[in-house]
């Protein structure tokens, strides 16, 4: 190995070993799952869902999957479908086609789980508490721009077909919004249940083969309308937790706290039941992803992954590394190879012996002087007199701050026959 090569050992074996450290810390990040949303089955700490997503996995000749597209793309083949995490009044009110694709896997056979995070009545307080100081917010903001209400409508029309909406541009009609009491005939409520045992209790028409009692922390319940085909599974004192269904030739069952899908859960106080009845005679399992937050984009890296370019992408790297560490140039001064021990590169040159000899006798600004003197010495007795008294003229009346060169040119024109 030559000596310019192994000036690149130790810098490339400080980059490995910082991109070894960030990698495990990366792996380390992602396999605690906290960069997740709550209740994701990425994640592996105790708000996430992973044990029950692999759990389903290790079973034989079950499917299980994920899915990161939007809830409207929602497919329909016969399976059951988990949505665990979802925020109580988010889900008051959804768009027309999210609610008509869960309807359309129900009504193919599938069985939909919504399950909603755990909220209290003081925590739904401070929600409403928060929603109307927004909403206060927005009315003071639209006073001060009420000056643009009063311009003409002409002009108003005018801003509009120049600035339309960018979902209209794009997309086409905003969907319409449709409140689940209006969909599904239920509604969403909190109450305050805290004088209650944390536990919900079977209801007498639920299926005998679900659990006598759950862990439940959560004081959201659901009221169905009257003459509507939803059962109660679970009950909080009389308040109903947990709400059936039937839908086509599928279910939907509400849960109202999430608890009983999560790792924690998986640990401490596992609804092996619950969770049977949920899986029922399905053999696939899709846990969606989309409406906690996470959508997988079609990027390059999507599309690289999605194709197994990965090694590809990896060995380009690799070649860019070697081009630039070849292009490489080093930013610090060159050394004379003499001064490190280094080798010699010898090359001809017809007149360095001469200038290494006049460099070694004379000395910097000796060669002109040595020249004069040496003309003087060799002239013959007598002759060229005149010349002489020209050069000793020049000589004398040269300027000692101009380049040797200039001086050189005057004496000989000093020499030179008029």
């Amino acid at each position: 190995m030559n000596r310019r090569a192994a000036r690149w050992l130790g810098p490339l074996g400080a980059f490995a070993l910082a991109a070894a450290m960030l990698g495990w810390i990366f792996s380390v990040r992602l396999g605690g799952g906290d960069v997740y949303p709550a209740y994701s089955s990425f994640r592996a700490d105790a708000l996430g869902t992973r044990a029950l997503y692999e759990a389903l996995e290790a079973l034989p000749d079950f499917r299980v999957d994920r899915e990161l597209r939007p809830l409207e793309r929602l497919g329909t083949p016969p399976r059951v479908v988990f949505l665990p995490g979802l925020r109580w009044h988010e889900w008051r009110e959804r768009p027309e086609d999210q609610l008509a694709a869960l309807n359309a896997v129900a009504n193919n056979g599938g069985t939909v789980v919504l399950a909603f995070q755990a909220v209290s009545k003081a925590e739904e307080e401070e929600w409403v508490a928060a929603d109307q100081a927004r909403r206060q917010r927005e009315a003071e903001a639209k006073k001060k721009q009420g000056t643009e209400d009063d311009e003409p409508d002409e002009k108003k029309k005018d801003t509009a077909r120049k600035n339309p909406p960018r979902r209209d541009r794009r997309l086409g009609k905003e969907p319409e919004v449709k409140s689940l009491a209006e969909a599904w005939q239920v509604e969403f409520k909190v109450r305050n249940l805290l004088n209650a045992k944390p536990l919900a209790t079977r209801a007498a028409e639920a299926a005998a083969a679900l659990p006598a009692e759950l862990t439940w922390h959560s004081e959201l319940v659901f009221e169905p309308k009257a003459g509507s085909p939803w059962r109660r599974l679970f009950l909080r004192g009389h308040e109903a937790v947990a709400l059936e269904r039937p839908l086509g030739r599928g279910r939907l069952v509400l849960l109202g706290d999430a608890y009983g899908l999560s790792n924690e859960a998986m640990q401490r106080a596992r609804a092996t039941a619950l969770l049977s009845w949920l899986i029922g005679g399905h053999r696939r399992a899709t846990f969606v992803e989309s409406t906690l937050g996470l959508e997988a984009e079609p990027g390059v890296g999507f599309l690289a992954r999605r194709y197994g370019l990965g090694g590809a992408l990896a060995l380009l790297a690799l070649l860019a590394g070697l081009y630039l560490w070849r292009r490489a140039v080093a930013f610090y001064p060159v050394r004379d190879p003499l001064e490190r021990g280094g080798e010699v590169a010898l090359r001809y040159e017809p007149a360095a012996g001469l200038t290494a000899l006049l460099r070694r006798a004379l000395g910097a600004g000796g060669v002109l002087p040595a020249c004069v003197a040496e003309w003087r010495a060799t002239r013959p007795a007598g002759g060229k007199a005149a010349a002489a008294a020209r050069l000793d003229a020049a000589w004398a009346a040269r300027d000692p701050r101009a380049a040797p060169a200039e001086t050189y040119n005057a004496l000989v024109r000093a020499l030179k026959p008029r």
